[in-house]
């Protein structure tokens, strides 16, 4: 592991190995897992009741989680319990700070018509191709309001590092 002092900032080149999990605060947990498991075929692998004295200046934090795997990774489910206000955000992808989860699926155009009705769908399947890239995405909101991609690889990604968009 390397560490680059540049402008204050410790860089740890090689820090990071991979994305080990992602997190999705949800308003209700049982719901959320339906959801996940019925439309994208998650498999619930464990659950946790968690309580901590102090969350990000928050005292008597209790979460429920729920653990789930598609493939190889791992998708954690969070409710909070405690504390009991809330906050719904209105959010869109182009929002700065807004994060995103990508699933790669098979026929994201078939996906899409089949549930095109009984999901918030942010755009239609696109098609966007470079010399890089040949894919198909689209934006969608779970339940819970948080914005998920789907994504449909044609080829292999390959980055050549030029940039070009088609």
């Amino acid at each position: 592991m390397q560490h680059i002092h540049e402008g204050g900032l410790v860089k740890m080149k090689g820090f990071v190995t991979k994305i080990h999990h992602s997190g999705i605060t949800v308003k209700n947990l049982e719901e959320s897992v339906r959801f996940y498991e019925d439309v994208f075929g998650f498999k619930k692998i464990g659950s946790a009741d968690l309580r901590v004295d102090e969350e990000g200046g928050m005292k008597g934090v209790y979460i429920k989680i729920a653990f789930l795997m598609a493939g190889e990774d791992d998708l954690e489910l969070l409710e909070y319990i405690e504390p009991k206000h809330k906050q719904e955000l209105l959010f869109h992808p182009w929002d700065p700070g807004v994060q995103h989860i990508s699933f790669m699926v098979d026929n994201i155009k078939k996906f899409y018509e089949t549930y095109k009705d009984s999901i918030k769908f942010l755009t239609p399947p696109i098609d966007y191709i470079t010399d890089e890239i040949d894919t198909t995405w689209t934006y969608l909101k779970d339940p819970n309001g948080s914005i998920l991609e789907l994504s449909e690889d044609h080829k292999e990604r390959k980055f050549t590092g030029t940039g070009k968009i088609d």
